[in-house]
């Protein structure tokens, strides 16, 4: 998922708690892996952090500076996220997905 990031130089901040699982270059691009505990792994990139592995993250923690990347002319950041070693779709952590129960109206008498 790319989502729209601002600027190049932007601070990238974790979504959740975590341990820094890998932080190197894929393809061309630096990328940062959190490892969130309960099989969840979320990875952003182009992303240049000076993190180590190993290193524990907190929510709203800044991990990293935004590079320029492929939304040109836009600034974006790049999100996946990972259950259990496979894909899944990252706005399952960002919405609540259960179906809208309508409740009663309250109108005065």
């Amino acid at each position: 998922m790319d989502l729209d990031a601002g600027t190049q130089g932007s601070e990238v901040l974790a979504p959740a708690d975590g341990v820094v699982s890998f932080r190197g270059v894929v393809v061309d691009r630096p990328v940062i892996t959190i490892d969130h505990g309960g099989g969840i792994k979320s990875s952003f990139e182009p992303v240049e952090s000076d993190l180590a592995v190993g290193a524990r993250v907190r929510r709203g923690q800044p991990i990293g500076t935004l590079l320029d990347g492929h939304c040109a002319p836009r600034s974006c950041v790049h999100w996946g996220v990972r259950r259990d070693g496979e894909y899944t779709d990252p706005l399952r952590f960002l919405t609540d997905l259960r179906p809208s129960i309508p409740l009663p109206l309250n109108r005065p008498a």
